[in-house]
């Protein structure tokens, strides 16, 4: 059956003109590729990149594009996968609130591996990843919230953006795309109950690796049902109990929402990031002496309390969904960055006695609100006296400036003369010859 929406988004697909595209969406996208190979740089030599890095080597295959950390080329597929772990283990990477997910890690390092086995242009490879960027936020918006109790986004739509992705570099015909649409439904997977383990980076792998696989295999004759994502037994039917399918109608060069991602400042799980906006707003506003709290309350929204409210500090997946323990390396190092989840830092008495003292509870306001980031902290000090501070919504404006500066904080081992020409390259993308520059430093990790 042919389904419109569907259709509407496969013509889009396959029909996206650069051209087209407004400047803003463009010089957005751009921000995005640094971003993403920041975080891909600083998560390269993770276990779980080690791990899956020895298994993909002895799988073997063709070599035709690059991964982090691995000095042979590898299948397509494979070095997707493996990029896919790198630029979202060290939980930097971009994410967007309505569509709860991580759209930079499933569109980048498909698009990156099909650019180079294809060699694609720096203009097909960015337009590629803003097309990836708007399905994502287009599906995550449509499913979410009620998706998120049990799925990971970026795992389930991600692999349906993923497939979006290749198919418009690949230059797939609109029936082709939507075949890739598809079959990208049936792939489609990722549970929430993985996160704090290794498994949620592989939600993230899978879904650039099938993303890849749907497109190739639509590209040779493979078909999938055009009905797949609304159908009666199709994707949002069977992931979500309230729709939202109007964003899924009109797909255009005009009506992108490519932008709408935010860009992580905190080194942890997104939802976190509205209770650290009030505490750092505290910290402003107010001298703190870590030795004089008595107690800190969290109130937030349901979802953030149970996959961030608990003390975790077994490890640094664990750690990076824990509100107590990001507040408490927040009062004493000001910062939630890579270095403050190092095992010394998680075994540091001080540290564990401030993140004993931070209790998450939920506000039921806030949970009727979400996916808006609601979030109130207050500080109780020994002599009785309180400060407080509440956000209505996580900070998410980007200033390109910080993410530069993030970019070489991430990326420190290029030295500078390396992140200056990556710096470069990212800013006239559009008018580069293939994605070479990117190659030759992931060639370098």
């Amino acid at each position: 059956m042919e389904e419109p929406i569907q259709k509407g988004l496969a013509d889009f697909t396959a029909g996206c003109d650069f051209e087209k595209i407004p400047k803003k969406f463009v010089d957005d996208a751009k921000l995005r590729v640094l971003d993403w190979f920041g975080c891909a740089l600083a998560g390269a030599h993770y276990p779980q990149m080690k791990i899956a890095g020895a298994y993909m080597r002895q799988a073997g295959g063709r070599p035709e594009a690059t991964a982090l950390s691995i000095v042979e080329k590898l299948p397509v597929r494979s070095a997707a996968f493996l990029n896919g772990i790198a630029g979202h283990v060290c939980e930097l990477d971009d994410g967007h609130r309505t569509a709860i997910g991580h759209p930079g890690s499933i569109t980048l390092p498909v698009a990156l591996a099909l650019a180079e086995a294809n060699g694609k242009t720096g203009r097909e490879f960015l337009r590629s990843v803003i097309v990836g960027y708007d399905m994502f936020a287009r599906l995550g918006r449509t499913v979410n919230p009620t998706h998120y109790r049990t799925w990971h986004t970026t795992g389930t739509c991600g692999t349906i953006a993923a497939a979006a992705t290749a198919a418009n570099l690949l230059g797939l015909t609109p029936e082709q795309a939507n075949n890739a649409i598809g079959i990208a439904c049936t792939m489609a997977g990722g549970l929430v109950e993985s996160f704090g383990t290794h498994a949620k980076a592989i939600n993230i792998a899978q879904a650039c690796q099938s993303g890849v696989d749907a497109a190739m295999l639509a590209l040779r004759g493979l078909t999938g049902s055009h009905s797949a994502l609304l159908g009666k037994k199709g994707f949002v039917a069977a992931t979500c109990t309230d729709p939202h399918i109007e964003n899924l109608k009109n797909p255009s060069e005009e009506s992108l929402v490519s932008d709408t991602a935010f860009f992580k400042v905190y080194a942890s799980c997104g939802h976190t990031n509205s209770p650290l906006d009030c505490l750092f707003a505290i910290m402003k506003e107010h001298p703190i002496d870590r030795s004089q709290i008595e107690k800190i309350s969290v109130k937030t929204y349901k979802v953030s309390v149970d996959v961030a409210g608990a003390m975790k500090t077994e490890s640094e997946d664990a750690a990076k969904f824990s509100i107590p323990y990001c507040f408490a390396i927040s009062l004493k190092y000001r910062t939630v960055g890579l270095p403050q989840f190092s095992e010394s830092v998680r075994t540091d008495p001080e540290i564990l006695d401030l993140a004993r003292r931070v209790e998450v509870t939920e506000d039921p306001e806030a949970t009727k609100l979400f996916p808006r980031r609601v979030a109130e902290v207050t500080i109780t000090f020994k002599d009785g006296s309180t400060v407080s501070h509440k956000v209505w919504n996580s900070n998410d404006q980007a200033d390109p400036s910080v993410i530069v500066a993030k970019f070489r904080n991430a990326a420190a081992m290029l030295g500078e003369e390396g992140c200056e020409e990556v710096i470069s390259y990212a800013r006239n993308i559009e008018n580069a010859p293939d994605v070479g520059v990117l190659l030759k430093y992931m060639r370098r990790v």
